[in-house]
């Protein structure tokens, strides 16, 4: 595009137009008049400016503006009215008449520009230039579309990106809600559990304390024991009031024997209690003691320097740890043996047919001071494995339908672990077992009826003691 033209210069004469040396196509450069007032540059103007004649209307040119329209800007259209002037110069009968009015106002328009004065060539410049215009006009027009139609892509990621923008800020916020809830649940938890480790770590304190002045006493005890004080230390170096009072011919045996009721259940082997509270290896030899000799709980108390209710609960305490932990050693009998012994009665327990042999009968006081007794029973299964209970509880329906058989006492094949195996147990005959485990004083007794419970219990301990204790019945 064109710049728009200077203020024109004053015109000498179409003569000038010729002095350009070369061909010029844009506006010359504008003289800059030395004289700094404006009023007088204008005043200087205005005298050498020809007035412009009224044309009539009849001759008027192609492209000329009527009176009371504002004049076009200079530009390209100037040119393009040039060029149509020297076109019809020899055409409209006017234009010799107007040709002297028309060429100041010509000059005056175009003055800026340096017009050749041969029509053809102001022609082809003029055409030059539409082309050249239109072209531009076309790039405007397809950059136009292109910006509307880029503006419209822009307009449109920009709404998906907000959309898309507001979509992930909600799931985050909720995501962020989530994990703050889950962290304050986790810090409750923490700080619950680190309240309650504080606890147990204080009360771990407090048990270590009293349990190493607890083990403290003890060893100082055993240490300081007396010579006449009744106790297992006192006991274990001589042979003989060591099987007298609990059946064992060594100390040694009755270690062992200690470690395996003890082996599942460590916990149980030490009775909490007051610092005067006895050994495991004292309590273990109260029970054997009251087995052995049958002596009663307020004897035991005394001799132990204990409370009756202390001596109670050892009782208690270590013949169901025996019962339970003495019922997982096999014992095997010879099946023609069973067959031949008198008397004998089949039973059902659990689903499984069982022999029961009748070996011993135990006294307790009825009403009316008679007495009344119950049977103390060895169970064969058709394996040829041994288990013992007390009539009583082959009596009710109930117990008998509860009564827990070892493993390998069930129907089916057995399988015995290594520990089993090795502390498998032969017996040759029942009435020779019945007869050992009716050396115990304890069940030889009469006991009061409240006591069936634990007699009961006791000829099971007795039994499985005898197997233990002699031979060939028990460990070499």
């Amino acid at each position: 595009m064109l710049q728009p033209p200077s203020p024109p210069l004053p015109l000498q004469g179409c003569q000038e137009l010729s002095h350009v040396s070369g061909p010029h196509y844009g506006p010359e450069q504008e003289v800059v008049d030395e004289v700094p007032s404006r009023a007088r540059r204008g005043a200087r103007r205005s005298l050498l400016v020809p007035q412009r004649r009224r044309p009539h209307p009849s001759c008027r040119l192609p492209g000329e503006m009527p009176k009371g329209q504002a004049e076009a800007p200079s530009g390209i259209g100037d040119l393009v009215l040039a060029a149509k002037l020297m076109e019809m110069a020899g055409e409209s009968p006017c234009y010799a008449q107007h040709q002297t009015r028309t060429q100041p106002a010509v000059q005056h328009d175009h003055g800026a520009y340096s017009v050749p004065q041969e029509p053809a060539v102001l022609a082809r410049m003029v055409h030059q230039l539409q082309e050249k215009v239109h072209r531009q006009n076309q790039l405007l027009q397809s950059s136009q579309e292109a910006l509307a139609t880029s503006q419209e892509f822009c307009q449109q990621l920009q709404e998906r990106s907000e959309s898309e923008r507001w979509t992930l800020a909600s799931e985050l916020g909720q995501r962020i809600a989530v994990l703050e809830a889950e962290n304050r649940n986790l810090r409750c938890e923490r700080d619950q559990l680190e309240s309650s480790m504080q606890a147990l770590q204080e009360k771990l304190e407090h048990s270590s304390g009293t349990v190493l002045a607890v083990s403290q006493q003890l060893k100082e005890q055993e240490a300081q024991a007396e010579p006449g004080a009744f106790c297992l230390a006192n006991v274990r170096g001589d042979s003989k009031w060591l099987r007298f009072y609990t059946g064992f011919s060594s100390a040694q045996r009755l270690t062992t024997f200690l470690a395996f009721l003890t082996e599942e259940e460590p916990e149980r082997a030490a009775e909490p209690g007051p610092p005067s509270a006895l050994s495991p290896e004292d309590q273990l030899f109260l029970v054997l003691v009251r087995l052995r000799l049958g002596l009663l709980l307020q004897d035991l108390a005394f001799r132990f320097h204990v409370s009756e209710a202390t001596a109670s609960r050892y009782w208690l305490n270590w013949t169901q740890l025996m019962e339970t932990r003495l019922a997982q050693v096999p014992v095997q009998s010879s099946l023609r043996y069973v067959e031949r012994f008198q008397p004998q009665k089949a039973v059902q327990v659990a689903g499984l047919p069982l022999v029961v042999l009748d070996c011993a009968q135990f006294f307790f006081e009825g009403r009316g001071r008679q007495h009344y007794t119950l049977q103390g029973c060895a169970l064969a299964a058709p394996s040829g494995f041994l288990a013992f209970c007390c009539s009583a509880t082959l009596q009710a329906g109930e117990g008998a339908a509860t009564l827990e058989l070892p493993p390998f006492l069930r129907d089916g094949p057995t399988a015995l672990s290594a520990q089993q195996r090795t502390a498998c147990q032969q017996v040759l005959s029942v009435a020779s077992l019945a007869d050992k485990a009716l050396r115990f004083r304890f069940l030889r007794g009469v006991q009061p009826q409240a006591m069936e419970a634990q007699v009961g219990r006791a000829w099971v301990i007795c039994c499985y003691l005898a197997c233990l204790l002699h031979e060939p019945m028990g460990l070499a």
